[in-house]
């Protein structure tokens, strides 16, 4: 028998990867983020942000989760709400988020001749998005953003989602067999009287 030992791979330098350390602070602070809007932050806190800084991490959520169908510009918005009032309370984030905001807008005229909100190809702005993927305050973006779109129980429903099923009996009976694209399956008597057998 031939044991073979492979080179472990060096790292990507192109690779933006998310550490341990990062992916806690982020989370952190996408869950401070995410209280304030889920105890309804006003868009008085907008004072955090500019005008052009609010509609740059507007169109950065939509760009990060695009859902055109199924989410409302309000979802976004509130997002946008929750971000500026985490900025409103903590001036070293609202720095790193108006350093971050004018880094994307740099990156966006250096390709494009457009500030990043007036780049209409939403392909290219994740191009210019994705050169900052691994920087925090883009972190912080999009950590907050996941949150309040896929722990948000009032936008479950727009996804077909049901909730949790545990305290219902389960998805076996409750949301497994929801789907129309599939033949029905056998019914419980059915799946019983096929074990008993």
């Amino acid at each position: 028998m031939t044991i073979r030992f492979h080179r472990q791979k060096t790292p990507d330098q192109e690779h933006f990867g998310v550490n341990r350390r990062m992916f806690l602070m982020t989370t952190t602070m996408a869950g401070v983020g995410t209280a304030v809007m889920m105890s309804n932050a006003s868009p008085a806190f907008a004072a955090a942000l500019s005008e052009d800084e609010s509609a740059m991490v507007l169109q950065m959520v939509q760009d990060i989760y695009p859902h055109p169908d199924l989410l409302k510009i309000e979802h976004y918005q509130a997002i946008v709400d929750a971000i500026a009032a985490s900025a409103d309370g903590d001036a070293e984030m609202a720095g790193t988020l108006r350093d971050g905001l004018k880094k994307i807008d740099e990156q966006a005229r250096k390709l494009f001749g457009a500030n990043y909100t007036d780049v209409e190809d939403g392909d290219a702005r994740e191009g210019v998005l994705r050169h900052f993927q691994g920087e925090g305050f883009f972190q912080n973006v999009r950590w907050t953003a996941y949150f309040a779109i896929y722990d948000n129980k009032e936008i479950w429903p727009l996804f077909g989602y049901e909730g949790s099923s545990v305290e219902h009996g389960g998805y076996i009976d409750r949301g497994f067999s929801d789907i129309t694209f599939v033949p029905e399956g056998p019914s419980l008597e059915e799946r019983t009287a096929a074990a008993q057998r």
